[in-house]
């Protein structure tokens, strides 16, 4: 049996719940039961369940349940095993040790009650040998997959995301110099022993009864085929996929093998070159375009390539960045007015660099994304109607004029759900506040990357700005030094708490002062160290 305290009864009734229980209601609930000691067992099945809902993970209540013995308890743990979640053990994890447990005894108990199953890359080979050597590499009731890279701040569980080593996955720069870095790149995984087994994983599983699956949206795939050009294979019921794919080939492949049976389709593509013209055509029956269009994606590309084809379509969301080179002068009227026969809200929005490239945006109203990519000072991020409010990543790029002070305190006003932050602009600020308050404060902000920045913008964010909750920093190393030797308490403080910290050149000679402003071991060698 297993007994429980008085207090430790309590704990697990008031944890994590609105529903506050008094001392007398739970004295009288168990009647005739010890004062200082009862037995979990004694319990009615309702009060266990109350308990067994509040103990988190869940992953912890099975291994301290399942194979003790007790078959009441036994049961009414196993009801509770349609969703297993894994992403709890991360990097120094308080909740590590339970982990080979988990597979050698309550995962053979359980197998059969599995329907939605999130787990971390590093679960994914335990996940491939208990599947082959138990279940005949079958998960056959699972009908949700998430995937995630699954690195947290061992004192929060926040998530990182600028750097994955301790995953064994390699680490990237957060940046892929293509057109003099118009191309964004968050953690994509390279053909890595980690990215082999991942892709392994989702080609040679069997998951007949499959219905969803995503990936964590800064997991960004180079391969996700078997050697037969497979996805899921013998996924006939497969119908909803959230992924990001580094190639544009790949999409097109996971069209051609599940485009017809598929009601939502999430794709981020990282990368489409010239070398990629006349790929649409090997969409054998969605899209039908020849060659990469020579112009900005508008209205007609959609209502031609993509639309036509889908006589079924209820719901199109969107949201599509495309880049020229040496690109014409296009009105931003003439863009909107070619997508007078959708029947749903667009928008978009033009812009001209100095680096003799153009680029629109266009997209779908209401704005359903997270994410905007190289926002410049003229795109439409204030609009009244708060269309971004959702934007969790931000990458802002101007070579034309700074962002000024009173930019970033639109932008702490504008996106209150903003978790991250990268800016690429060298120009100087112009109308700089000479204060040491605090005057702008990003709730949420967990990563900040600073790489090719003015001194101006990490002062103002760093020197100038609240920043509770950051965890990651990836700053120009130059740069960083000024702001060390400023010695300011408030970009000390904001500091403190980084997990990650990425520089752009090797910091051979510069630890001590690292340690002495960063936390210990917060500090990831360059790849030239």
């Amino acid at each position: 049996m297993i007994g429980y305290h008085l207090d430790n009864v309590r704990q697990a009734l008031y944890k994590h719940t609105s529903i506050l229980l008094s001392d007398r209601h739970i004295i009288s609930t168990m009647n005739s039961l010890s004062e200082d000691f009862i037995q979990l067992v004694d319990l009615p099945d309702e009060l266990i369940l109350i308990i067994m809902n509040k103990v988190k993970p869940k992953v912890l209540l099975l291994c301290s349940i399942i194979t003790i013995g007790n078959n009441r308890l036994e049961k009414l743990a196993l009801d509770m095993c349609h969703s297993i979640d894994l992403t709890f053990d991360y990097f120094q994890s308080p909740n590590q040790f339970i982990i080979p447990r988990f597979y050698t005894h309550v995962m053979p108990c359980i197998i059969n009650n599995i329907q939605s199953l999130t787990l971390s890359i590093q679960h994914i080979p335990n996940m491939i040998t208990f599947v082959e050597r138990y279940c005949n590499g079958t998960l056959p009731n699972l009908t949700y997959l998430k995937i995630i890279i699954g690195r947290q701040n061992s004192m929060t569980g926040t998530p990182y995301t600028l750097d994955i080593p301790k995953t064994r996955l390699e680490s990237s720069v957060f940046q892929v110099e293509v057109n003099k870095k118009l191309v964004p790149k968050n953690g994509w995984i390279p053909m890595s022993n980690a990215a082999r087994t991942l892709s392994k994983f989702l080609c040679s599983l069997s998951v007949p009864s499959i219905v969803s699956f995503e990936l964590e949206d800064d997991c960004i795939l180079t391969n996700i085929f078997n050697d037969d050009d497979l996805f899921f294979p013998e996924s006939i019921h497969l119908t909803h996929i959230r992924i990001t794919l580094f190639k544009f080939e790949h999409c097109i492949c996971l069209l051609n093998q599940l485009g017809l049976q598929l009601c939502s389709f999430v794709v981020n593509v990282m990368f489409v070159s010239a070398s990629d013209a006349g790929i649409f055509s090997k969409i054998k029956s969605l899209l039908n375009s020849k060659e990469t269009p020579k112009h900005f994606i508008d209205g007609f590309d959609l209502d031609k390539d993509i639309i036509s084809y889908m006589p079924h379509l209820c719901q199109f969301h969107f949201h599509i960045r495309s880049i020229l080179p040496n690109a014409s002068h296009v009105e931003i009227d003439t863009i909107r007015q070619t997508f007078m026969k959708q029947q749903q809200p667009v928008d978009c929005a033009i812009d001209y660099f100095n680096n003799n490239h153009g680029q629109c945006q266009i997209y779908s109203l209401p704005f359903i994304g997270t994410r905007l990519d190289f926002v410049s000072n003229r795109f439409p991020l204030f609009d009244t109607n708060k269309t971004f409010s959702m934007v969790t990543k931000l990458l802002l790029f101007d070579d034309i004029q700074p962002f000024e002070s009173a930019f970033f305190e639109s932008v702490s006003r504008t996106l209150p759900h903003l978790k991250t932050l990268d800016i690429m602009n060298e120009l100087e600020q112009q109308e700089k506040i000479e204060t040491t308050t605090n005057n702008l404060e990003f709730t949420h902000l967990t990563t900040l990357i600073l790489f090719d920045i003015h001194l101006d913008y990490a002062e103002q964010l760093l020197c100038r700005s609240h920043l509770p909750s950051l965890i990651e920093l990836a700053i120009d190393s130059n740069i960083l030094l000024k702001i060390i030797a400023q010695d300011q308490q408030q970009a000390k403080g904001n500091c403190s708490r980084i997990g990650t910290l990425l520089t752009s050149h090797p910091f051979y000679h510069s630890i001590d002062t690292l340690r002495n402003f960063f936390p210990r071991d917060s500090y990831v060698p360059h790849p030239k160290e």
